[in-house]
Formats: structure tokens, C-alpha cells, sequence
């Protein structure tokens, strides 16, 4: 079966050169182009896609939206983000730890074409590079300074939460009455969740002292804690 690759990116040279450059593995897999992602929702639609590769700032519908949207539909397709925020060197190693693939802009054209090639690579040996976290989710949002609201579904038991930015900053957390930095700790310590982004913060007032990757590394803490924590049963014969 043929495997697709979606390119998402509002700059109609870049993504076509990538086209090109990927023609060398048209046996591998096609690459398709979407301007927005508006349209790439209807590429997601039409065809058996694989692999997504996409910008964050884009017009009409942008990456975070795209992939709040994968997130809630397509949940088993894996994301490589273009983007041209730069990150620290702190910010970049947390982000590397994550199984998504994050590029900085300007990049060569032909590493990311080995990228995508080395994906389908392990695809076909039955590895698997994971979409999008919503830890690596919420270090983009702050990077790129953006205003909005996180709605986070815990699939383990289906409680929401909230985390609200305001130009990158988080400003506040909710589950229920929890509120604040503890409502954000439980949120960031959820392994599987559905993300929903909508594009505006209701509060003004920063409610939350500490920054994003603070307590985020307290949360996977806490998180890393509870597992180590659990008993381990080892099942004997009677």
C-alpha cells in the first residue's frame, strides 16, 4: 500500500521543493502539500496519511489548531514540527526528549527529506515515532508566545482540564474546583490526553508564579514518583 506524507506550510516555495527532494523515495512514499491547515484537514480526509509535517504560524487554520485536531482524530499519526522560534539550548533538550520531531527554521531541505525517509524506514520494521505530547504541546505554545486556552482530556478516566496562556506565559489551571499551579500539575502529569485548542484566555490576572518548564519537570516528577510507587505483582504458579 502506498504511504503519504502531508506537508503543511503556508510558503508555497518550501513545501514544494520538499516535494521535489522527496521524489527520490516516491517508491518509500508521496508527499502531499497543504497550504493551511484548513486544507490539510481535507488531505487528512482523502487519504491514508502517515506522517504529518507542519509549520506552526500559518493563516486560516495554524499547526497548534492542526494539531489539537490530530490529536482528538487522528491520535495514531505521528507529527514533525517546523517552526522559526528558537528555542534555548535547556528548551531544546527538553523538547528532543519527546518522540516528535522538532525543526528549526532555516533548515535543510534535504535533512528533513532523510527524516521523513527514516520514519518509513522504521515504519516498515515496526518502529513508531509518537505524535505530539502534550508536554512538548505546551513548550511550543510558550516558545511561540501564543494566547490561548488548552482544554485536556485524560483518556485514562475522561477528566478535563484547562491551562490557560497569555503571550506564552501560563496564567492559570483548572480541573473542577482545583485551580492554579496544582490543577496544572495534575493536568501535565496525564500520559494520555486529548488536546483542544481555542484561541483566547479569559483571565488576565497571572495566577500561576512559576514558568511553563518549571512545572512541567515538578509534574513528570510527580508523575515518574506514582509509577515507582505502584506495587509490582509477579503472577507464581500454585
Amino acid at each position: 500500500m502506498k504511504r503519504f506524507a502531508l506537508v503543511v506550510d503556508d510558503d508555497r516555495i518550501l513545501r514544494n521543493f520538499i516535494w521535489k527532494k522527496s521524489q527520490k523515495y516516491r517508491d518509500l512514499f508521496h508527499v502531499l502539500l497543504a497550504a493551511d491547515g484548513m486544507e490539510a484537514l481535507e488531505k487528512l480526509e482523502k487519504y491514508p496519511i502517515s506522517l504529518v509535517v507542519s509549520d506552526l504560524l500559518m493563516p486560516n487554520m495554524d499547526g497548534f489548531e492542526l494539531i489539537a485536531h490530530l490529536s482528538e482524530n487522528f491520535p495514531d499519526i505521528p507529527v514533525m514540527v517546523l517552526t522559526a522560534h528558537k528555542a534555548s539550548t535547556e528548551k531544546k533538550l527538553a523538547l528532543q526528549k519527546t518522540a516528535a520531531e522538532y525543526i528549526e527554521k532555516p533548515f535543510v531541505v534535504e535533512d528533513l527529506v532523510e527524516l521523513m525517509r527514516a520514519y518509513f524506514d522504521k515504519e516498515s520494521e515496526g518502529g513508531q515515532l509518537k505524535t505530539i505530547s502534550l508536554e512538548m504541546f505546551v513548550q511550543l505554545v510558550e516558545m511561540a508566545s501564543r494566547t490561548c486556552t488548552i482544554l485536556v482530556i485524560n483518556k485514562e478516566d475522561r477528566r478535563e482540564g484547562s491551562l490557560l496562556f497569555r503571550s506564552g506565559e501560563l496564567y492559570e489551571a483548572r480541573i473542577g474546583t482545583l485551580r492554579g499551579r496544582e490543577a496544572a500539575l495534575e493536568i501535565l502529569g496525564w500520559e494520555q490526553s486529548v488536546l483542544f485548542i481555542r484561541n483566547d484566555c479569559s483571565v488576565k490576572e497571572k495566577r500561576i508564579e512559576d514558568n511553563v518548564q518549571a512545572i512541567l519537570m515538578d509534574a513528570l516528577r510527580i508523575r515518574d514518583e506514582k509509577k515507582a510507587a505502584k506495587p509490582f505483582y509477579v503472577e507464581t504458579e500454585r
